[in-house]
């Protein structure tokens, strides 16, 4: 009777124990990473971007620096254009060619009317960092973000990894919609963490 009673109070604390959520490593250490991520407002990339569509492949040079909402992008390679820069902060756009100079309020639009390519400049600043518009995504077996769909329905698939000095910073990643694909190769980044906590 007294062993009867001892394995009745066992399966009972064992019980109590399952049901208790679980707490994974994976979680703890995604959400360190992606508040690391998010407290990064001043950085700077080097890199080659591709556009593939079922007409052509184009490649070219890739700068970009973000400086709080404000972005500044610069395009060197073939697109019809010896090279674009395009400056962003919310709500204004100015790109620039070698000889002209356009303004708007959408920067895609204004991308796209240029060079025929759907670049969602607004949207980049996050994902080249690794961070998710949406909630619903995919870690890598290093807790990093795999891939995620956007509301804008591009497909986001970050496919290497690089430390840069205190951060883990996406290296490789392709971005898909229904008619184009983005293939980004970042050669470095530099990061101004001087004024964050």
């Amino acid at each position: 009777m007294r062993q009867l009673l001892c394995l009745l109070i066992l399966i009972a604390g064992l019980s109590a124990c399952s049901s208790q959520p679980p707490i994974t490593t994976a979680d703890s250490e995604w959400e360190q990473h992606l508040s690391q991520l998010q407290q990064l407002e001043h950085w700077q990339l080097n890199g080659k971007i591709a556009f593939i569509n079922q007409q052509s492949r184009q490649a070219a040079n890739l700068f970009w620096r973000q400086d709080g909402e404000n972005s500044l992008l610069r395009i060197n390679g073939p697109l019809g254009l010896q090279g674009v820069e395009l400056h962003y902060q919310p709500g204004q756009v100015w790109v620039k060619t070698k000889d002209e100079e356009y303004r708007g309020n959408d920067a895609q639009q204004l991308i796209y009317r240029l060079t025929g390519w759907q670049v969602p400049v607004e949207q980049l600043p996050a994902w080249l960092l690794g961070i998710p518009s949406q909630n619903d995504y995919q870690l890598n077996a290093q807790h990093r973000l795999a891939s995620f769909t956007s509301a804008e329905q591009w497909q986001i698939n970050y496919l290497n990894y690089a430390q840069y000095g205190n951060y883990t910073l996406p290296r490789q990643l392709e971005l898909n919609s229904a008619d184009n694909r983005l293939k980004l190769n970042i050669h470095q980044w530099q990061i101004d963490d001087s004024s964050n906590p």
